[in-house]
């Protein structure tokens, strides 16, 4: 193998990485959740974050000679943002889990969220009906009732784990709101200073609970195995995860990157199977396929329709 085939790679190496530590991660937050008030664990994890995130910032804008500046209509999106991932979305995740598992938590508190921003994109008459569309969205909701309602006994309502799924489609809901959000953007800002500003206002929004919740009985009564979870969930997870993911997005772009969300779940379903100790029932299996095909087809659809709409401005400007 060539050196420069070799270098290319390297980003479709670190997607898969990413998606480990992300699957792994879910069991870490699982596991943190027995000890953790999941307010107080994100809030740490944030706040520990803030002077990692806000020194690259600096060194990255010095090093392109950019001006450090926002608008202030889209400092206030950015921070709302922030909390709505900081409160909304991560706390809500740990906390689902309680009553879920690692596979439905990585297939409907993640993986079902593009499905959920093109339903939200097409009612606004943003994204045009097609047949992947009307066949996947379909699909993809059929495939939940299928998730939420197969526990381990086989298919019927009111499961074990009824609470959490409902709990972690939620977080999909406000996971899509926060994509469209941040949508608007990252094409007008460096995505180091819309991060540096979203965790900050994520940390300071869970702050208070931190005070009001934690002392130094409470981190005394955290064993080891808890304080894992968060170093894990903080660094391995958060820190390193996130600078590989956008490494790699940015040598693969946001298609091709895309198609490695749909190995969360697996790595999930692995990581919860080892760490701890889950099953995994054949409805949940075949729910977990058919968002994962739903999303397929959503996926392909959007990439093709903007390849075609580029085609068409290479011609017009010919």
């Amino acid at each position: 193998m060539s050196r420069e085939r070799l270098r290319s790679f390297y980003p479709h190496a670190g997607f898969v990485i990413v998606y480990l530590l992300w699957g792994i991660n879910l069991a870490s937050l699982k596991i943190g959740g027995r000890e953790w008030d999941s307010l107080v664990f994100n809030g740490l994890r944030f706040a520990s974050m803030i002077p990692i995130l806000w020194v690259y910032t600096y060194f990255y804008y010095r090093s392109r000679s950019l001006k450090m500046q926002i608008a202030g209509k889209d400092l206030l999106l950015i921070c709302a943002l922030g909390v709505l991932n900081a409160v909304g979305m991560e706390a809500l995740l740990q906390y689902a889990l309680q009553f879920s598992n690692s596979a439905n938590g990585a297939v409907l508190g993640r993986g079902f969220m593009p499905v959920i921003t093109v339903l939200i994109a097409v009612l606004a008459r943003q994204v045009r009906l097609t047949w992947r569309i009307c066949v996947g969205i379909p699909l993809a909701l059929f495939s939940v009732v299928v998730i939420v309602s197969g526990g381990a006994e086989g298919f019927h309502l009111g499961g074990e784990t009824l609470r959490g799924d409902i709990l972690l489609l939620m977080r999909s809901v406000m996971g899509a709101i926060y994509l469209i959000g941040m949508n608007r953007l990252v094409l007008k800002y460096p995505l180091p200073l819309l991060i540096s500003f979203e965790m900050t206002a994520g940390a300071l929004s869970l702050l208070p609970f931190v005070l009001m919740r934690a002392d130094a009985a409470y981190f005394s009564a955290i064993s080891t195995t808890g304080w894992i979870s968060l170093i894990y969930t903080s660094i391995l997870a958060t820190a390193v995860g996130f600078s590989l993911h956008n490494w790699s997005l940015s040598k693969l772009g946001p298609f091709k990157a895309s198609a490695y969300g749909y190995l969360l779940p697996v790595t999930a379903a692995i990581a919860g199977y080892f760490l701890l100790y889950e099953s995994i029932s054949i409805f949940q299996c075949l729910g977990g396929i058919g968002v994962l095909t739903a999303m397929y087809l959503v996926q392909r659809d959007r990439t093709q329709t903007i390849k075609r709409d580029q085609r068409s401005e290479q011609t017009t400007n010919l």
